[in-house]
């Protein structure tokens, strides 16, 4: 986006200037800026605790980052406001954006090999962080650097929302952080309000009760419901299908999917290990359980009667197919929001849609009897890393665009700008953001804020994990097993235990 610069060391400025912008620095570097890798540059200015904000802001002046994202709404609005960052610190960034697994296979490629060409990561909790954790620089060794200007509100687990900085920064062992809360993706329903008010009356009729959606909605409930809309459609196609899975080829949000669904039913997991830090030794998994068969005939029921596209809606095809009218109900991210209720792409904009937590595991699907259920919430929150393989002058320089870009100010500007997800508690308590968690809004992503912030993400709803080394290959395991459970090649027994024997032999088990 800019020209390289050159020589940026000798920007003429007057020798009051240079000694509070730290002086002596054509002695560390020498004359010019040095080349470090593929299109990236570092210059330096020393600076002290005593220095100017300027300073320690303007330290790095001249020089060139690299940051690989998904193309997720912050990396957009960061990109296309990226002169606010220039003209505060003097750093060119350049943000290069694809698809999570295309991002994934770049960035996994980089940091094994040592280059550190993509300086600065989307860390992605489990796809990215879980395989690469130990790739990482440590965030803490720059957070408390007084050389370095840091975020006011500071960057500990309090600023962020509950679970954030364990769910992107903190992998195996408490202690390091390898990522900053940068966006989030969280788990809610989306559902048309305006045609489960037009159809409850028949509804009822064959139902018995009405056709709404609540916090006591189970995942029972959501099999008549679909398999109602199923039938309203076969006589008037007008009237949508009921609701779609998330499948398709991307393993991880099919797993995800899967994962909420098996949440719901007594808070089971896959491990017996500590869901927030995961583990490298997850020991034998619990699926093929009796409670993972239950829930996953529970799976396959809700599938039965599903939009019959269901087993090649991934999670972007999905939302397609409820903003163009396909289905009256989807569990997304709350990102999509924004893409919803957009009257020009959407048909379901304009308070069709209303939005909710995800559906409550049903008691008669728990195996013990017991009735320990809860609105299962799962996510996928991106941080933003910093490669360890680059040089400490490039791990500073990208230590300020990271705190920079998961600021309150920007995290502000993205919500406002493109619709972006904040991760700051204090992002929401400004006027502006409270009052646009209502209709009309100039911020729709704020109207899933009740559903997400204000419950979904608190516990026992939600479930972080699981990270493991080979997250990726449990990803795939699951969605296989599960995907061939749904199209009828094996029961929900057979299944659990083709993913059990799988993911015990990944783990030497």
């Amino acid at each position: 986006m800019f020209s390289m610069p050159k020589k940026a060391l000798y920007k003429p400025i007057s020798r009051r200037k240079f000694l509070e912008l730290g002086g002596g620095v054509a002695t560390v570097l020498g004359a010019g800026s040095i080349a470090v890798g593929m299109n990236s540059v570092i210059t330096r200015r020393p600076v002290y605790a005593y220095s100017s904000d300027e300073a320690k802001w303007r330290q790095y002046e001249g020089s060139k980052l690299v940051f690989m994202s998904e193309n997720t709404p912050p990396s957009f609005a960061i990109r296309d406001n990226i002169q606010a960052f220039y003209d505060l610190t003097g750093i060119e960034v350049e943000i290069l954006t694809d698809g999570l697994p295309t991002v994934q296979q770049k960035v996994g490629i980089d940091l094994r090999s040592g280059q550190a060409d993509y300086h600065l990561n989307y860390v992605q909790d489990k796809p990215i962080g879980s395989p690469f954790a130990d790739f990482y620089a440590d965030l803490n060794e720059f957070s408390v650097d007084d050389t370095l200007p840091l975020d006011p509100q500071g960057y500990g687990s309090d600023v962020w929302f509950e679970n954030y900085l364990d769910a992107c920064g903190v992998y195996y062992e408490r202690g390091p952080i390898r990522a900053f809360p940068y966006d989030c993706a969280v788990s809610c329903t989306f559902y048309r309000q305006d045609l489960f008010e037009q159809l409850t009356k028949d509804f009822e009729a064959d139902y018995g009760y009405r056709l709404e959606f609540t916090d006591e909605t189970t995942y029972k409930d959501m099999v008549d419901i679909t398999e109602f809309f199923g039938k309203m459609h076969e006589r008037d196609s007008s009237i949508p299908y009921g609701y779609a899975q998330h499948h398709g080829s991307f393993g991880w949000t099919t797993q995800l999917d899967i994962q909420r669904h098996m949440y719901a039913q007594n808070q089971w997991l896959d491990f017996a290990v500590d869901d927030t830090l995961g583990s490298k030794n997850p020991g034998p998994t619990n699926w093929g359980d009796a409670q993972s068969v239950k829930a996953m005939e529970g799976y396959k029921a809700l599938a039965d009667v599903s939009h019959p596209d269901n087993l090649t809606n991934g999670t972007l095809e999905l939302n397609t197919v409820y903003a163009a009218g396909g289905v009256a109900m989807q569990i997304q991210y709350h990102e999509f929001a924004a893409s919803v209720e957009d009257a020009e792409q959407s048909v379901a904009a304009g308070g069709k849609t209303a939005y909710a937590m995800g559906p409550k595991g049903a008691v008669e699907w728990n195996t013990d009897g017991g009735d320990n259920v809860v609105n299962a919430t799962n996510c996928g929150i991106g941080g933003i890393g910093i490669n360890a393989g680059a040089s400490m002058d490039l791990q500073r320089a990208a230590f300020i665009f990271a705190s920079w870009a998961c600021s309150h100010e920007t995290q502000l500007m993205v919500l406002q700008g493109v619709g972006g997800t904040p991760t700051r508690k204090s992002v929401l308590e400004v006027p502006e953001v409270k009052e646009a968690r209502n209709r009309p809004t100039t911020m729709p992503n704020a109207l899933t804020f009740e559903a997400v912030y204000d419950k979904g993400i608190r516990s026992p709803n939600m479930v972080l994990g699981p990270k493991l080394p080979k997250s990726n290959e449990y990803h795939e395991i699951v969605r296989v097993g599960t995907q061939q459970c749904i199209a009828g090649e094996l029961s929900a027994q057979e299944a659990c235990d083709s993913i059990k024997d799988e993911l015990n032999a990944i783990h030497d088990i």
